[in-house]
């Protein structure tokens, strides 16, 4: 299980993802001079998103005897991935007009999607790998 490189990949999704719950999106300072962050425990849409996002993969480490499974389950957590991107940009404008922040820097977790999407993709490829490593010894016999 964890000789397959896809296993760590899909590890690191999901440290990525876990590091999303911690670290806050956006900072800004409002009008009045308050400096605040948004983070995602704020809203719990995109607080079920990431959390749905960081388990997936971690179970999914579990269905090694499932090449295809694996792959569905990849391909679900990408999609969750760019929901959480979307959300995440949605909230942030909601955020700056309800606090009225005038200034205000991306942070960390913003980009943290990116790199699932990214660790999804190369768990991805060595399934494929895996499975024409497979095929090609089939042949053989």
């Amino acid at each position: 299980m964890i000789q397959r490189v896809q296993t760590l990949w899909m590890l690191l999704g999901s440290i990525a993802a876990a590091l999303i719950l911690i670290v806050p999106i956006f900072g800004g300072q409002a009008a009045d001079g308050n400096i605040r962050e948004f983070a995602i425990r704020e809203r719990l849409v995109i607080m079920f998103l990431v959390v749905l996002a960081t388990i997936l993969p971690f179970i999914n480490i579990f269905f090694f005897r499932s090449r295809p499974t694996q792959k569905k389950l990849l391909i679900i957590n990408m999609l969750l991935a760019a929901a959480i991107l979307g959300a995440e940009y949605f909230f942030v404008i909601q955020f700056k007009e309800e606090f009225g922040i005038v200034q205000g820097s991306w942070q960390l977790s913003a980009v943290l999607p990116f790199f699932i999407i990214l660790f999804m993709v190369f768990a991805y490829r060595g399934i494929r790998h895996d499975e024409k490593l497979l095929s090609s010894a089939d042949r053989m016999r």
